[in-house]
């Protein structure tokens, strides 16, 4: 990987995280309004274990880029499937011990995962990513 391809990748994790803290502030906020203390952690626990495997998922494509490019897009989808069976256990033990916590946590999942996806895409629009034109025939 180039070191402008890494230096990029370190900047865009930035403003997640950052994003991501915000969420979780929030969810705590919200978690105590609707659900009491039990929401007050849960909430923003959601929102962490989202953050946590997005962030999980751009270290294994980043590892495996490093190998071969062409194992980037198997890669993801693997870590996309880790990430759903890791979070099915977590929503499942979540609901076996503590169930009050089930919904807080599951809607801080759903709400750490749309505010580290917008964060991205806002954060690639805005990017300046050099390409190359090739010559068109004229």
């Amino acid at each position: 990987m180039t070191t402008a391809r890494a230096a990029s990748k370190k900047h865009w994790l930035k403003p997640c995280f950052a994003v991501a803290g915000i969420a979780a502030a929030v969810a705590a906020i919200v978690g105590w309004i609707t659900a009491g203390g039990v929401g007050a952690w849960s909430a923003p626990a959601g929102v962490a274990l989202a953050a946590l495997g997005f962030a999980g998922s751009v270290q294994a494509v980043a590892a495996a880029e490093k190998i071969d490019l062409r194992l980037t897009l198997p890669m993801a989808l693997i870590t996309y499937a880790v990430k759903l069976f890791l979070a099915f256990i977590a929503l499942w033990t979540v609901q076996s011990t503590v169930p009050n916590a089930l919904l807080p946590f599951a809607c801080g999942i759903v709400g750490g995962a749309v505010a580290w996806l917008a964060t991205q895409a806002v954060w690639a629009y805005r990017a300046k990513i050099p390409y190359i034109e090739l010559d068109q025939p004229s």
